[in-house]
């Protein structure tokens, strides 16, 4: 098994695994090959310059600083001022702004069947609590 394998989830308040994310697994494996290639892959798709050393992610629900999306993230935000674990027992489950960002996931291939991975996971969390 490698390293990257061995990585426990680590469930993002939207629902989305963080421990399949380059920035996560670089910055907890201490990999700068993969910060390195996901700099590579974003300016191969968007043209914008990322210097890998500024990549680092403890994952979604970790206090410390967060690079890219994840740093402005409206969903996270939302959560935190909630006091929540993730999106899965909010009163306002499946609202607008989770809604966003699941299609946004889809967009970009974190998704199985045309639905977003992270939507599976906190359905598979409602249904685990009761609350489907």
């Amino acid at each position: 098994m490698s390293a990257v394998e061995a990585l426990d989830p680590h469930i993002a308040y939207c629902g989305l695994d963080c421990s399949g994310c380059d920035i996560y697994r670089g910055t907890k494996l201490e990999d700068g090959q993969l910060l390195q290639n996901y700099a590579d892959k974003v300016f191969s798709q968007f043209k914008i310059e990322i210097d890998p050393s500024t990549l680092n992610c403890h994952g979604c629900r970790d206090v410390r600083p967060k690079s890219g999306f994840c740093a402005r993230c409206e969903v996270r935000a939302c959560a935190i001022d909630r006091g929540l674990e993730n999106c899965a027992t909010c009163e306002d489950y499946g609202c607008d702004k989770l809604q966003s960002v699941h299609t946004a996931m889809i967009s970009v291939g974190k998704a199985v069947d045309g639905v977003a991975t992270a939507s599976l996971n906190l359905q598979a969390i409602r249904q685990e609590k009761g609350l489907e």
